[in-house]
């Protein structure tokens, strides 16, 4: 069982500090082409929870401006297409760039998709684990996400724990 992959350098139209949104939409691209969930906060699983598609991304600046490189990796026993995969992330990057472009989205890197992210999102309004080191820290409902990609867990106490990705991950409980 290996693993595959392919990594596309993104060059989106926005505002260096919403580069960080750029995983969660290629995640949320690939997953609605291939009928998939996102696990937050930019893993492409499927409807049941399975991983498909891990996305990482680091972003630079070089002679020609603002960069994204976005790597997808996968299960090659998936037999997933690596350019039909790099063409749905393009897409949904030129569309969040658009939307940002006509003035949607200026609150945050993720207020033009936010509603749309929620729709796919694993484990909105259910229980989770809050993982710290594979570790379980905590257990509550996943409250939401915010415009900058903070998830939000009420925890069984009742406070509320907001999260970034290099914080923690959620597991459904």
């Amino acid at each position: 069982m290996g693993v595959a992959g392919t990594s596309l350098t993104l060059r989106p139209r926005v505002p260096m500090g919403f580069v960080t949104g750029a995983p969660y939409v290629c995640a949320l691209a690939v997953a609605r082409s291939l009928e998939a969930r996102v696990a937050w906060p930019h893993e492409v699983v499927s409807t049941e929870g399975e991983p498909l598609v891990g996305i990482e991304a680091r972003a630079g600046y070089d002679d020609e401006g603002v960069f994204v490189r976005c790597t997808l990796s996968w299960d090659a026993e998936k037999n997933l297409d690596a350019a039909e995969l790099e063409r749905f992330a393009s897409e949904g990057t030129d569309a969040w760039e658009s939307a940002y472009a006509a003035g949607r989205g200026a609150a945050g890197p993720l207020a033009s998709v936010l509603g749309d992210y929620f729709d796919v999102l694993l484990g909105m309004g259910e229980e989770v684990e809050v993982l710290r080191g594979g570790r379980a820290v905590g257990r509550g409902t996943l409250a939401g996400v915010d415009v900058w990609g903070r998830a939000t867990v009420r925890l069984t106490d009742g406070r509320e724990l907001e999260l970034a990705p290099e914080q923690a991950r959620l597991r459904l409980a």
